[in-house]
């Protein structure tokens, strides 16, 4: 072997990117809720409020 890397990864990002991705399906599954009429407009901002509340975006 010509070279000898040692790579080390930094997860700290990591566990915020998957948040941040946890956070984007469920709005997503949501606004999918909503437009296909299975839920309220009042019930899709109650639960909007709830998940971004649970992921300290609100």
């Amino acid at each position: 072997m010509l070279h000898d890397y040692n790579i080390e990864i930094n997860n700290s990002n990591n566990l915020k990117d998957n948040t941040m991705l946890n956070c984007s399906m469920e709005l997503s599954l949501l606004n999918n809720l909503f437009r296909g009429n299975l839920i309220t407009e009042a019930e899709q901002q109650e639960i909007k409020r709830k998940i971004l509340k649970d992921y300290k975006l609100l």
